[in-house]
């Protein structure tokens, strides 16, 4: 069974200010799987985190320089994906 695990501390803290997640707490949880690979390394540590605005905002970013300069843009994938 794939569930969120937790300590009950943790559980009974993020339950006080999120109502709605006591639910989930004894449920196993069907994409357990696939979103542990995703998320599984990504731990917050104050340093140099992102969040989804940062991330969108970063991608915005380097379509507007591929659209500019998309002969740089392969130069630099390229030099990336082959060292």
């Amino acid at each position: 069974m794939q569930i969120v695990a937790a300590k009950d501390a943790m559980w009974n803290s993020y339950i006080s200010s999120h109502k709605e997640a006591g639910q989930f707490r004894h449920c196993s949880f069907p994409y357990y799987d696939q979103l542990s690979s995703i998320y599984a390394k990504d731990r917050a540590t104050r340093k140099d985190t992102q969040t989804a605005i940062d991330i969108v905002e970063e991608i915005d970013i380097e379509d507007v320089v591929t659209a500019k300069y998309p002969k740089e843009a392969m130069t630099m994938d390229a030099n990336l994906m082959f060292p």
